[in-house]
């Protein structure tokens, strides 16, 4: 028997089992678990052929799991919490140590608290046991049960068991309320939970011990003999700072079981992390500079090692306990090797250590036999290893390894004015002495690679099929307004992941992408097609070379030109390279464009249609076989050929049909229609099958569709009309047609559905869904907009899957979704559409080719290129890596430079070179030109010149540059000062802005024409195209940043260089920067900070002047009279981390407060009160052309905040519902929940708030939680402070904290007609563990109702491994409370609803049983079990959107499982 828990990985709350075999790790399974795993050990009893393993979750439960290998799935065996009410939990993680003789568990999660699990196998043959049971069985401070789902102190709300169809059941919906049968054998006996009887390995109740210890850094259970008592250490620090190890053995004092003093070492290393037990009771200690072995009778035995963190380690020999792997946070892999001596051999006489390579920095490490390791890295990607004897050599770890592109390039001066110092972590940099020291050998061989987006800290949206706007106006400042709605604002995510040694950017896209592999620069492309011609090879040749193959394939390219066609091809096998070339073959009409061809069933003959005549050639001797030309000189206008079979239009308006026979083409029926043909078709429908059945015709002036069924050509009676489905929006509101002709019609069976494909010229595309049973019947009938152009339909195999590419200006996939569930009923398949990430596509070809698997030629941009297909409807991931120790920490992006600006910060070590202290004063002087307000600068200077003379250089340094977005390479790179590194980034366009006491005119007749910076045609009083950096500087000594830069930073086409616009020194730190109404909003530690681009202050200061200053070069050109100046400010609460904006109206997220709404204002100062404050008289203003009337002023006007204490970490604006749906927004209650509820405490399933607020924010907390506040209009309230009060429509526990969120989508926004506009997805975010996530809206009430049901009873109903409970693992909790999550809906688990059986569906929908009521014992158990965590916070304040009780979601909303299956379909179409 396999064991498969040998091959475990916990990912967040994902449960993975991977099977190891031949150096490879095959995924045998993934399970969601209903919380955080926080620890993950296995457990191996000596009497069972598998183990088992323990799986602990941030929320203090715990679940011991073993692997059912008949039936393929997890068994839970046992589960529980340990949650002490009035402990203290760890300032450490949570620590877990197994007894290497499977007895007890111990669990470290509160100060000074040992939980222990004792595992029993025969308790009556341990006699050092029976202490142990009987002190159990009177213990009362025990407060978990275990192996049930409910505890004495917190009561869960259900009780379940299994039902025949294999739900979990809660107790009041069975009528047998005694029954003992509960999921996977537990036995229980009135709610009660025991241990589980029919397992060999069974867990008691947990006992609650005390340690004098507050602050355990780790524990490990100590090797010893099995008739010893288990013995435990911990590795603690005292309150002098020093560490120490101190041993318990388990024994009995005073009738209980406790943790007894044993012995305790002598003060260890200071920076001691790690405990490793060893043979013979012994301990090592492994800290940063050293490893030390310690134990009960004898003196320490200690040797240095490498500085530098352990983070991992894993033994290869556990038994021996001889060989030991270290993985340090360097990304270093190290070998320890332990001899033993003594009487016993079992104590610890030298240690050699020895460095084996270079690896992701590892969280985890797992020895799997065979020199194999795996390696998990939060901090980069996963790898499988394998560790040799030997050393190998630079060109095996070469072809082995993942190439690792720098993507920072040569440094160069910037204008003159800013020196770029040397990149001491650049290839290039101090190569004497990477030559006096080689790079060392390695014994590290990488297998495999998994990425990993993890830590995830910044990222951006790069949209598709929308430019990104030069200016913010005040209509773009609304988050997914109505510009991102029109555009599609879907597209890529590029984040900022990895660190250490892995550092890298990631593109992450859906749907299929394409990769160019060879391309040439062709116009005029009017069809495109690829054949693949097989030919044996003569005997002669092939007895010649026995390696050459029977038979050689050409593949041919046929390009079809305005007046003439070209054949390009290759042979294969084609060896290395292919070698692209025009082919000359006879037979072919070159010299006429060619309007289809296809090689037949037989592959001996091709046809090829021109404008002329329909040829049949001979593909053996390349000669025409059949020839047939229209009758009367007639032209044919469109054509269609599909293996044997022909379909061509001639004159305009007939139909001729052919079918090839005996090597003849023959005309089989012709057919008069009454309107011009537009597009013809003739693919089967069953591909397999081959032949079509019917011929497939699209017509201009009618604007409709017919099926002629062959071979008569017989017109099919079922109507085939254009017009636009009911439900579909359209921007023809007059007509019912979309006003597109039809360029293209395919017939295609996708996911066992016959579809008829029909696609106009203004980018719409119609989907008949078909019957072929006795007649052709629509089914179904969809209009989907995929773009503004003609859209022309292809079919192809892609990665096995019948897919149809619709090559328009969004091209688009076409697939069936696939499930797992077997459906009795037969039902249309839906359709998914995957967007492609080349735009501008005009025609495609699938290539079938040896050497190039899932290749096509794309026609795009005047080139004809080939290019491999990606998998369709799958998260892509593509890396581009930085240098080691180059950790990309803000990314932003401008559309129209067509670049990323990457602000990272580099680690240096103690031998990195560094330029020298006074030439970079000079150089840092002449920056502080660049600041507006230059004598925070001076004093900033000089600080930084005496700290570097008197220290040395900083330990790390920020990095500014900006990359192509095409190929990821660097246009350009600066360093930051010493000391100051990188906050935010954004890419904006700046209004310039009068001074104060100019006006209109006077400012216009001042305007400088300067030339055009970033792109061309910039347009007059506008900067546009400028990345923003905010920084921080925290010298030596202080705690938190006191100066921090703006800086304003542009891309010179002409030069080819970055240059500095200019430059704000500012007082703190700048977390935050965010366009606002061709402004700068800058969150500056406490302060709210509104920058403008405005003219000088200085009068008679001319352009040319201000130019000399910097230097001789001109970095201020263009805009040399303007400065960033600070128009308005505005405290905040702590200190101020996140900004996002709506309309007129700022929220600002708080570290500590929560998040507070500011709006802006714009006031004329009273002329009297201008004269008073400006420098400039009026008389001097009417002489310089202005008036004497008052001057504009800015203001920041608080609004409200959310009293709440959250740590915010990422803040989004939510955009306020479609008009169309505001109306259903709140649907109507149902009144038999309305009364029990209010019954129960007047709580209401739609919020008390029904005027909707167009201020709302999603906000992320430090506590791994998601918010949603709003700011509520008109309240009726008798509290004074409602009017400043935000209040919460949201709450919900993520498990992985949120760094970023952003607007956009990563799929096409095409809506569902059926549900239109009601799923938008609206937001992205990025988590610390490297996770992408969508928030959608779902605007409709009713359908959110519907959905929070089947949630509820998926939640409820259906078993996952560890049986832990779903409300509490999605309730809101943080350090001050935790309370009941609602408002969001779990779309993974709603989408798990399709992968059900159909049975297991049906159960869900019906809620488990037949006809349900609210039931009043389950609401009053569900508010004891919040209560006992905390008080429920009163619903005056909150809006409950929450279902409270499983349902009859037919019964309750009046609808059917078709309609629920087809809701839920719709869902998954939006990500």
């Amino acid at each position: 028997m396999i064991d498969l828990w040998d091959n475990r990985l916990a990912k967040n709350n994902q449960l993975q089992v991977f099977q190891f075999a031949a150096g490879r790790l095959e995924q045998v399974g993934s399970w969601t678990l209903y919380g955080k795993i926080a620890s993950l050990h296995f457990i191996h009893p000596k009497d069972r052929l598998t183990g088992v393993i323990l799986v602990t979750s941030e929320k203090y439960q715990f679940a011991v799991l073993s692997w059912n290998a008949a039936d393929q799935r997890i068994v839970t065996e046992s589960t529980g919490e340990f949650v002490e009410v009035t402990g203290r939990p760890s300032t450490e993680s949570k620590l877990v140590a197994v007894d290497p003789w499977q007895r007890v568990i111990a669990v470290y999660a509160y100060q000074g608290i040992v939980h222990l699990l004792p595992l029993v196998s025969d308790p009556q043959s341990h006699s050092i046991w029976k202490t142990l049971l009987r002190v159990t069985s009177k213990d009362k401070s025990t407060n978990t049960s275990i192996g049930g789902l409910s505890t004495q102190n917190k009561p869960y709300p259900y009780a379940v068991h299994q039902n025949e169809s294999g739900l979990m059941i809660p107790k009041y919906l069975q009528p047998d309320t005694n029954s003992t049968e509960f999921i996977e054998g537990a036995n229980r006996t009135k709610g009660k939970a025991t241990a589980y009887s029919e397992r060999s390995t069974d867990i008691y109740p947990i006992l609650t011990r005390y340690i004098h210890e507050l602050k355990v850094l780790d524990m490990q259970f100590l090797h010893g003999s099995s008739d010893e008592q288990p013995t435990f250490a911990v590795l603690y620090e005292d309150a002098n700072m020093q560490r120490h190890v101190h041993a318990y053995r388990l024994g009995e004092a005073q009738g209980e079981m406790q943790p007894l003093s044993l012995w305790s070492s002598l003060s260890l290393e200071a920076a001691a992390t790690k405990l490793i037990p060893l043979l013979g009771g012994e301990v090592m200690v492994v800290g940063d500079e050293s490893l030390a072995v310690v134990g009960p009778s004898r003196q320490p035995l200690g040797m240095s090692k490498r500085a530098a963190a352990v983070t991992a380690w894993t033994w290869i020999d556990a038994n021996a306990c001889t060989r030991l792997l270290l993985a340090d946070e360097h990304g270093v892999l190290s070998l320890v090797v332990l001899e033993y001596g003594g009487a016993d051999q079992h104590s610890v006489q030298d240690i050699f250590i020895e460095r084996l390579g270079s690896t992701s920095v590892a969280t985890s490490l797992s020895y799997l036999g065979d020199g194999c390791v795996y390696i998990g890295s939060h901090c980069g990607d996963q790898m499988l290893v394998r560790l040799h004897t030997q050393p190998l050599s630079p060109e095996t770890v070469a072809d082995a390894s993942r190439r690792t592109l720098c993507l920072w390039g040569d440094n160069s001066d910037i204008d003159g004015s800013m020196k770029i110092l040397e990149n001491p972590l650049s290839d290039t940099a101090n190569v004497s002495k990477q030559q006096q020291a080689p790079k060392p050998s390695t014994f590290v061989e990488p297998l495999q690679l998994y990425e990993n987006l993890a830590p995830m800290v910044d990222l951006c949206i790069v949209g598709m099929g929308e430019s990104t706007p030069a200016r913010n106006t005040p209509a773009d400042t609304l988050a997914n307004g109505s510009k991102r709605e029109a555009g599609g604002s879907y597209g890529s995510v590029v984040s900022c992941s990895g660190m250490a040694n892995t550092p890298g950017l990631r593109v992450v896209r859906n749907g299929i992408g394409i990769g160019r592999l060879y391309g040439i620069d062709l116009a005029g492309v009017m069809g495109l097609w690829s054949l693949t011609i097989a030919q044996p090879v003569r005997a002669d040749e092939s007895a010649m070379d026995l390696d050459k193959p029977e038979e050689q394939r050409t593949v041919l390219l046929v390009v079809s030109l305005i007046d003439c066609t070209l054949l390009l091809g290759w042979t294969e096998p084609a060896g290395e390279q292919i070698d692209v070339a025009e082919m000359a073959l006879g037979g072919w009409r070159l010299s006429e464009s060619t309007l289809a061809t296809c090689l037949s069933r037989s592959g001996r003959h091709v046809v090829q249609v021109t404008r002329q005549a329909v040829l049949l050639i001979d593909s053996a001797r390349w000669a025409v076989q059949t020839e047939w030309k229209p009758e009367n000189g007639a032209g044919i206008s469109a054509a269609s050929v599909c293996g044997d079979q022909v379909a061509v239009a001639v004159n305009g308006n007939m139909v001729v049909y052919f079918e090839k026979q005996q090597d003849v083409l023959k005309q089989v029926a012709c057919r008069q229609l009454d309107k011009a043909i537009a597009c013809i078709d003739v693919h089967a429908w069953d591909v397999d099958s081959g032949t079509a059945t019917h011929v497939a015709v699209g017509l201009w002036a009618a604007n409709d569709v017919c099926l002629l069924a062959l071979p008569d050509l017989v017109p099919v009676e079922t109507k085939l009309s254009l017009d636009m489905p009911q439900g579909t929006s359209s921007d023809s509101s007059s007509s019912s047609k979309s006003g597109g002709l039809p360029r293209s019609v395919l017939m295609s069976t996708l996911g066992g559905t016959p579809y008829l494909l029909v696609g106009l010229g203004d980018g719409y595309l119609h989907q008949f869904a078909l019957s072929l049973e006795s007649s052709v019947a629509v089914c179904e009938h969809k209009a989907i907009a995929l773009g503004s152009g003609p859209l022309l339909l292809t079919p192809f195999i892609n990665h096995g899957k019948q897919s149809v590419f619709a090559a328009s200006d969004h091209s688009a996939v076409l697939f069936a979704e696939t499930r797992s569930r077997e459906r009795q009923d037969k039902r249309v398949s839906k359709l998914i559409y995957a967007s492609v990430d080349v735009r501008g596509i005009k025609r495609m070809a699938p290539v079938d080719s040896q050497a190039m698997p899932m290749a096509m030629c794309v026609v795009s941009d005047m080139q004809l290129w080939i290019g491999q297909a990606d998998p369709v409807q799958q998260l892509h991931v593509r890396s581009h890596p930085l240098p080691r120790w180059a950790a990309p920490h803000r990314i932003a992006h401008c559309e129209a430079l067509s670049a990323y600006a990457v602000a990272s910060i580099h680690s240096l070590d103690s031998e990195a070179p560094w330029a020298d202290s006074a030439a970079d004063a000079a150089v840092w002087e002449s920056q502080a030109l660049l600041n507006t307000n230059a004598q925070q600068a001076k004093l900033l200077d000089s600080d930084v010149t005496a700290i570097l003379a008197a220290g040395g250089p900083p330990a790390e340094i920020g990095r500014f540059s900006i990359l192509d977005s095409q190929t990821m390479g660097v246009l350009g790179s600066v360093l930051l000062r010493p000391f100051e590194m990188p906050e935010s980034l954004c890419s904006l366009s700046l209004k310039r802005l009068p001074r104060p006491e100019s006006t209109a005119a006077s400012e216009n007749a001042l305007q400088p024409a300067g030339a055009a910076f970033g792109a061309s045609g910039n347009v007059q009083g506008w900067l546009d195209n400028v990345f923003v950096l905010g920084t921080s500087i925290v010298l030596p000594g202080e705690d938190d940043a006191r100066r921090g830069r703006v800086l304003l930073c542009g891309w010179d086409f002409a030069l080819h260089q970055i240059r500095i616009v200019g430059s704000f020194t500012a007082l703190g730190a700048v977390y935050s920067v965010v366009p606002f109404r061709g402004m700068l909003l800058a969150a500056v530690n406490g302060r709210l900070l509104l920058l403008g681009w405005q003219r000088r202050a200085s009068s008679g200061e001319t352009a040319a002047a201000a130019r000399g200053k910097v230097g001789s070069s001109a970095v201020l050109a263009e805009d040399a009279d303007y400065e960033l100046v600070v128009l308005c400010s505005q405290q905040t609460q702590i200190t101020a981390l996140s900004i996002s904006t709506n309309g007129d109206y700022i929220a600002v997220g708080d570290v500590m407060s929560s998040v507070s709404l500011y709006h802006y204002e714009e006031y004329m100062l009273p002329p009297a009160v201008a004269a008073a404050t400006s420098s400039i008289s009026t008389q001097q203003q009417q002489a310089r052309g202005g008036t004497a009337g008052g001057q504009l002023r800015h203001r920041l006007v608080p609004v409200s905040r959310d009293y709440s204490g959250v740590w915010t970490t990422a803040i989004a604006t939510v955009a306020p519902p479609l008009e169309q749906n505001r109306e259903h927004v709140y649907p109507d209650p149902i009144d038999a929940e309305t009364g029990f509820l209010a019954r129960q405490g007047g709580v209401y399933y739609a919020s008390a708030f029904r005027n909707l607020s167009q201020e709302r924010f999603v906000v992320a907390d430090a506590y791994s939680n998601l918010i949603r506040v709003s700011r509520a209009e008109d309240v009726p309230s008798g509290d004074a402070v409602d009017g400043s009060r935000m209040y919460v429509e949201a709450r919900w526990h993520l498990g992985d904290m949120v760094n970023v969120i952003r607007p956009g989508s990563l799929v096409m926004d095409i809506p569902d007609p059926e549900f239109p506009g009601v799923f938008r997805p609206l937001l992205i975010y990025g988590t610390l563990h490297g996770a992408v996530g969508v928030i959608t809206s779902v605007e409709n009430g009713k359908l959110g109702r519907i959905l929070d049901r089947l949630q509820t009873n998926m939640a409820h109903l259906l078993p996952t491994p560890g049986l832990w409970d779903y409300s509490q693992w999605r309730g809101f909790s943080s350090d001050q409370r935790s309370t009941q999550a609602f408002g969001f809906l779990d779309g993974d688990l709603i989408e798990q609803f399709l992968d059900l059986p159909a049975e297991m569906q049906q159960q869900v929908f019906v809620g488990g049983s037949g006809e349900l009521a609210i039931d009043e014992e389950e609401y009053a158990l569900k508010n004891e079990y919040w209560n006992s965590y905390s008080r429920i916070e009163a619903e005056g304040n909150v809006a409950v959107l929450s279902q409270m009780a499983v349902s009859n979601i037919g019964q309750r909303e009046d609808i059917s499982l078709e309609y629920l299956i087809r809701l839920v379909e719709s869902l998954t179409r939006l990500h």
